[in-house]
């Protein structure tokens, strides 16, 4: 019950996001328009002063790092794997692979990680996430134009690099190193930004979840969830215990592999040419489905 007290707001937020688009508080103007502000402003604001004024002594764990970046990895190629087996249409195949591997970090895993482990936790996650964010971007954008119709867009890697999100994880892990200390004013504003990220980016989250057409996507769309809530957190739990990882370190690695699959690889995906109705339907069945995958990797974690 503590377990799931503790989770529980996370989830209801995400409701009350949802229920916000049905009645019409939150148009498509306005979802749009909160989705942006929280990816682009306040989320960024969230990374730039947790991962910037962390003690890297403390904060990072190569082995974490290490072994989240190495499942998100072979998530990556398994996925594509599977789909050359099932001889997927090529708009599914960047899709899978993208929902699969591209967790919702920021949106759902840090509110998860605070509630679980607290602020130590927390500040761990996002300078974790600082260098997982850039990895699965580059990986979702790889496996997307791979297999997009028509010729492929040059750049990639300098798209990726100026997204928000990334720029601020990257430059926080550069002020951190530096031992950057911010001026008194500064750290008040980025404080107030992201104390207003987490609750935001649910809601947005929540107001954007819509249900694409599933039908002729349903193995793609199983396999994909499959992997990022179960296998993915499951092959970071056996190697993080391996190797010898403390309990903190195994919460925040698993809890960061165990998040749904990213709301941004919906427009991504759109963009690149893949399925839109197989990332929708990750999105949304992920993050469902995260409600009882959470609970019980947390059950799992406090009985290790």
């Amino acid at each position: 019950m503590e377990v799931f007290a503790g989770l529980a707001p996370v989830f209801l937020i995400l409701a009350v996001g949802v229920a916000a688009r049905q009645v019409g508080l939150l148009d498509e103007g306005g979802a749009g328009g909160l989705n942006k502000l929280v990816a682009q402003v306040a989320l960024p604001a969230l990374l730039l002063l947790k991962v910037g004024t962390a003690s890297l002594e403390e904060s990072f764990s190569p082995l974490v790092v290490g072994v989240t970046t190495a499942l998100v990895l072979a998530t990556t190629v398994l996925a594509l794997l599977l789909g050359r087996i099932w001889r997927l249409p090529n708009a599914q195949m960047g899709v899978l692979a993208q929902a699969a591997q591209r967790g919702n970090l920021a949106y759902v895993a840090f509110p998860v990680i605070l509630a679980a482990g607290g602020e130590a936790a927390l500040r761990a996650a996002a300078v974790t996430a600082a260098v997982l964010i850039p990895v699965m971007n580059l990986l979702a954008v790889w496996a997307l134009e791979q297999y997009r119709g028509g010729p492929r867009r040059r750049g990639t890697v300098l798209r990726v690099l100026v997204n928000p999100l990334v720029a601020s994880a990257l430059a926080g892990l550069g002020l951190a190193a530096a031992g950057w200390q911010p001026w008194r004013w500064l750290a008040a504003t980025l404080e107030i930004l992201a104390d207003f990220a987490l609750p935001a980016a649910l809601l947005a989250l929540g107001s954007q979840l819509t249900l694409g057409r599933w039908r002729g996507v349903a193995r793609p769309l199983a396999a994909a969830v499959a992997l990022k809530l179960m296998v993915q957190p499951a092959g970071g739990l056996w190697l993080l215990v391996t190797l010898g990882a403390t309990p903190g370190e195994v919460l925040v690695g698993v809890l960061l592999l165990a998040a749904p699959s990213a709301v941004a690889s919906y427009p991504v995906a759109v963009e690149l040419g893949g399925d839109r109705d197989l990332a929708a339907a990750a999105v949304v069945l992920s993050t469902v489905g995260a409600l009882l995958t959470y609970v019980a990797w947390n059950l799992v974690l406090g009985a290790s």
